[in-house]
């Protein structure tokens, strides 16, 4: 059963049409997008702003 449950404005993916699973829990996990994900590999790399922004705002909230 998940904690939460997320309406996200897009699934990144690779050009090739992969879900980008591992990149987007490493980066939910706090490692800096560029480490997590290739931006070369991807079929849109803005995809991933969303949850750069989300885990931004989840730092206080994880803290306390």
């Amino acid at each position: 059963m998940p904690d939460r449950i997320l309406q996200v404005p897009g699934i990144p993916v690779t050009r090739t049409g992969k879900k980008m699973e591992v990149p987007v829990r490493r980066i939910l996990q706090g490692v800096p997008a560029g480490e997590a994900a290739n931006p070369n590999a991807m079929a849109d790399p803005a995809a991933l702003d969303f949850f750069v922004s989300y885990v931004a705002t989840q730092r206080d909230y994880s803290l306390g």
